[in-house]
């Protein structure tokens, strides 16, 4: 069970914005697709950063929510980023330190998927 690899259980339909979006149209979108996270890339695709819906409570308790406070403002830069191949097993530290979307990268750096700690509960639930 611990040697499944993520590209099992990661999705793939990705919602991203480029970096110099504004926050508004990040929230827009995140509401619009149903997600609790969303994928910032570079122009050429590139993961550049991630924001999860925590991290808006974060921005509207700061500032004006109707501001233009582009994304790269207040993502996460630091992102774990995780690979297709990478197992179950492998999840646990990233997972114990809090982090709840895990980026699944190419080998060039750009998002090919997402795991999150509820694929991760789905899977484990049906597994065991």
């Amino acid at each position: 069970m611990n040697d499944v690899p993520v590209d099992r259980l990661m999705s793939t339909d990705l919602t991203t914005i480029g970096r110099g979006a504004a926050a508004a149209d990040a929230a827009k979108k995140m509401r619009e697709t149903g997600v609790s996270s969303i994928l910032v890339v570079e122009s050429d695709g590139t993961l550049a950063g991630l924001i999860t819906a925590t991290d808006f409570v974060a921005l509207v308790r700061d500032n004006d929510p109707k501001d233009r406070t582009p994304v790269e403002a207040f993502m996460t830069t630091d992102v774990v980023t995780v690979s297709r191949d990478d197992t179950v097993a492998e999840l646990a530290e990233p997972t114990a330190h809090g982090y709840t979307h895990l980026p699944v990268t190419d080998g060039d750096g750009r998002p090919i998927g997402m795991v999150s700690t509820t694929d991760l509960t789905a899977y484990l639930s049906q597994a065991g």
